[in-house]
């Protein structure tokens, strides 16, 4: 009853609207145009906009910011009234206020100018060493810096937009192009683009130069893929995938996709990976653009998960969209759920029942901390909204829906998918219409599921047990919130949430049990002797599942009865419970070997994480070595199956992972030899003929042993590079060199303008993220805050500071908690305090596991003597 009585208590708990806009006008119509001035960095736009006067009033407040009014006034019931305008920068408003009192249908009318900033929102400029462009980033709350508007998603509108534009340019938009005429002006044309359907002004869309396209089409849908003339070779792969998504998405929504036709624009200053604008949905260049016959298997994997993503994201939040950016997850989360689907239609070796395994862990990795959030988070400010859109929003979201799904099966929930959407169609809808429309649908409890998880922060650990009683089984499962710290987990919580449980008899007839546990413990009885009873079949739950000891010892029967799935999530789940303390981290690593015998491609991607963390967290220098020489009779099995030269396909993707982890935390001399001699071929030859995974690895481990002369090599050839890919190839070893001069170098490097704004928070996080380039890197951050903080685009920040929660000492967590008090603005206040949360439990894991790696890896040499 207590957790009742909390849900209702959330539900019905509304936060003060700091910063929304009043209600007394909603928009209608929007008719734009944008006019600008690529030379000057600036714009200037008309605009009128018809609006539904709710309560009679002589002022109506709209969302603007940065932006500068020339006119204003306001028509209605046939009389037009000048304006007086107030801006507020704080609240980013401004108020128009006539004499005489409003009410019906009005008409605004405005005239403004603004900047063409630099900070990759709004209305911004984009470069490439040949020009500029003008392009828009609108989520979430910047459509105000291109236009005056109603910047909230449940104020949707109509809109005609115009953009008067130099000749010999181009613009793309959200609806086709109606008519291109001459100026007006000398030098000038202009475009005007068919009207949208309902949308909020976050999906608004305007790009401005010589953009070029490969067309393609499905289900009689026109699509283009567009990009600068420099890189349009780079399409054609996206333009396949978007066409085989598309016509899956068309088939399975039941819905045809709703807007005309689908632009996807790839921009060279991008701070988002991409954005859902309907019917023109814009990209990192690095997100899109592969070569489709030289491109690592991994890259185009990447961009087709991504346009995947968008995609769906037509549906979801474009044809109903969240009413506000709490429930935020009605969109991202909606979108990752759903682009496996899409992947898997596009090449079935791409999308398996093992990712999704291995994207719950990691989502559930960021969900054991105390300071995590819950899905639904009031917001209210545009900060506050920026920092939802985090592993909750995407990972956890779309786990939890993949959870459901799995519980009552794909096809009813689809059923109820598709009503959902339906009966929402162009309009709004919350996280309530959301499980009331499913519960409804499906005649399943839903909305109690989904409001667990949803209105409560965390997530649970199961415990099961089982004894066989004169020829059943009693079975008792038992819940708690999982935290990653053993002191958190060792306090409790009262948190109970409404589980559905997949287990299954991984042996014999594997047969398949449906239950519910929603109170803190429950005991029944399964007919028949089922000793063993796997607590998360195919890893669709998303929750910790904890088993007693021994139960999971037989080795060889974890290699052949668990799925590829299950196995990823009994390795994310120990792991898990190893860094909690609730598990020795010599019995993980025995069972890691036994698992890994089977080279099993996402089996090894999930284990090398852990395979790191130890190296980094708990070896000393007295065993080390002995640490080391586990890792490479771990790893260099599989390496030798992967190969140097052509790797087996399923092998591929994680080939150049398996070499980075044996050639560093394995410290294996034939690799870092054999890296050494690719990477000085790689640099010094004028066309790579090598995979470009394999490249990136090499090159990063002879980074770690790097003299000047790579680091100047990869700089030259990051300024030369002819793709996103090649450009990614060597610009990740940066964060790998040790030499302190050369850290110096690579972070001063990161300042001057060969680095894009987008790219600087990764680079400078990925170097401090480094553990042995970090005591130099460090201080050079905090030294250079101010230059980093102006050279970045805004909230990037924050990845600098994730990087830092690497640390696992004492003296590293006072000095970020020291910084992150004198700068405030480096990143949320929730992922502050996850930051030192983190070192605090690497600090913790430290302690409780050290001496047990020390006692696992004499016990390992002794039986190898032996």
């Amino acid at each position: 009853m207590k957790s009742r009585a909390f849900l209702l208590a959330v539900l019905v708990a509304v936060p003060a609207a700091a910063q929304r806009l009043p209600q007394n006008a909603g928009p209608a119509h929007y008719r734009i145009t944008l006019k600008p001035d690529l030379a000057s960095e600036t714009f200037a736009g008309d605009e009128t906009i018809d609006v539904d006067v709710r309560q009679p009033s002589t002022a109506i407040t709209l969302n603007a910011a940065e932006i500068d009014f020339d006119t204003a006034s306001i028509t209605s019931g046939g009389r037009s009234q000048k304006a007086q305008v107030s801006l507020d920068a704080t609240n980013q408003t401004a108020t128009l206020t006539v004499p005489e009192p409003l009410s019906g249908s009005a008409t605004i009318d405005v005239a403004f100018r603004g900047k063409l900033n630099d900070k990759l929102r709004g209305f911004y400029i984009s470069r490439t060493p040949r020009r500029k462009y003008a392009v828009t980033q609108f989520e979430s709350t910047d459509a105000r810096r291109a236009f005056p508007s109603f910047d909230e998603p449940a104020l949707k509108a109509t809109f005609d937009i115009s953009t008067v534009i130099d000749n010999g340019d181009t613009a793309i938009s959200n609806g086709r192009i109606l008519s291109d005429t001459p100026g007006p002006g000398e030098g000038k044309h202009t475009i005007r683009f068919a009207s949208t359907k309902r949308l909020p002004t976050y999906l608004i869309a305007l790009l401005i130069g010589d953009f070029q396209c490969t067309s393609g089409s499905t289900d009689a849908i026109p699509i283009r893929v567009c990009t600068t003339p420099d890189k349009v070779q780079l399409t054609h792969f996206a333009v396949n995938a978007a066409e085989k998504e598309l016509h899956f998405y068309n088939d399975w929504y039941g819905i045809k996709y709703p807007f005309e036709k689908l632009d996807i624009i790839g921009i060279p200053d991008f701070a988002a990976g991409a954005m859902e604008n309907a019917g023109a949905m814009t990209f990192r260049e690095s997100a899109l653009l592969v070569d489709e016959k030289s491109g690592a298997v991994q890259t185009r994997r990447a961009v087709a998960s991504v346009i995947a993503h968008e995609l769906a994201h037509q549906w979801f939040g474009d044809l109903v969209t969240m009413k506000w950016w709490n429930d935020i997850f009605l969109n991202e989360g909606f979108a990752t759920w759903m682009a496996p689907k899409a992947v898997a239609a596009l090449n079935p070796a791409w999308s398996t029942t093992a990712d999704v395994a291995q994207s719950t862990g990691r989502s559930l990795t960021s969900d054991s901390l105390p300071s995590t959030r819950a899905i639904r988070t009031a917001v209210e400010t545009p900060r506050e909204i920026e920092s939802v859109f985090d592993q909750i929003a995407y990972g956890k979201s779309a786990a939890v829906l993949r959870m459901v799904e799995a519980y009552i099966g794909p096809e009813l929930f689809r059923s109820g998918i598709r009503t959902y959407l339906t009966r929402f169609s162009y309009s709004n809808a919350s996280a309530e219409d959301f499980w009331n429309t499913m519960t409804e649908a499906t005649k399943q409890p839903l909305d109690r599921i989904l409001q667990s998880y949803v209105l409560q922060p965390g997530a649970p650990v199961v415990s099961v047990s089982t004894k066989c009683e004169g020829g059943s089984t009693r079975v008792t499962l038992s819940q708690r919130r999982f935290f990653a710290s053993k002191a958190d987990l060792q306090n409790g919580s009262k948190t109970v949430w409404t589980i559905p449980i997949i287990a299954r008899n991984p042996e014999g007839d594997r047969q398949l049990y449906h239950l519910l546990l929603d109170e803190p413990s429950h005991t029944f009885s399964l007919t028949g002797c089922e000793p063993h009873l796997f607590l998360n079949a195919e890893g669709t739950g998303y929750y910790r599942s904890e088993y007693a000891p021994g139960v999971l010892d037989e080795s060889a029967r974890l290699r052949t009865e668990l799925t590829t799935a299950e196995k990823v999530s009994l390795v994310t789940d120990e792991w898990a419970l190893v860094r909690a303390g609730e598990l020795k981290v010599g019995q993980f690593l025995g069972r890691l070997q036994a698992l890994l015998a089977v080279h099993e491609p996402l089996l090894i991607e999930s284990a090398i994480p852990a395979v790191i963390s130890v190296g980094e967290s708990l070896t000393s220098d007295a065993d080390r070595a002995a640490y080391q020489a586990w890792v490479r009779g771990l790893l260099s099995p599989i390496a030798r199956d992967a190969g140097w030269a052509r790797a087996p396909e399923d092998l591929e993707e994680v080939r150049g992972e398996v070499l980075m982890a044996l050639g560093g935390t394995g410290d294996d001399a034939e690799v870092k030899q054999r890296a050494r001699d690719m990477a000085a071929k790689i640099v010094s030859s004028s066309a790579v003929d090598v995979d470009p995974q394999l490249a990136t690895a090499a090159l990063m481990i002879a980074a770690q042993s790097g003299d000047a002369a790579l680091l100047e090599s990869l700089e030259a050839r990051i300024a030369a590079a002819k793709s996103p890919e090649e450009r990614r190839m060597y610009m990740l070893p940066l964060a790998s060199f040790t030499d302190p001069a050369l850290v110096r170098r690579a972070l001063e490097w990161t300042l001057t303008p060969a680095v894009r704004s987008q790219d600087r928070a990764s680079v400078i996080g990925a170097i401090l993220a480094n553990e042995r380039a970090r005591p130099v890197a460090w201080p050079w951050v905090k030294e250079h805050w101010a230059d980093i903080e102006k050279a970045l685009p805004p909230f990037m920040s924050g990845r600098i500071v994730l990087a830092l929660s690497r640390g696992c000492s004492t003296a590293e967590r006072e000095d970020l908690k020291a910084f992150l008090a004198a700068h405030p603005s480096a990143t949320s206040e929730r992922s502050a305090r996850a930051a030192v949360e983190r070192i605090n439990n690497c600090i913790a894991f430290h302690d409780e596991q050290a001496e047990n790696l020390d006692t696992f890896l004499r016990r390992t040499a002794e039986g190898a003597s032996k």
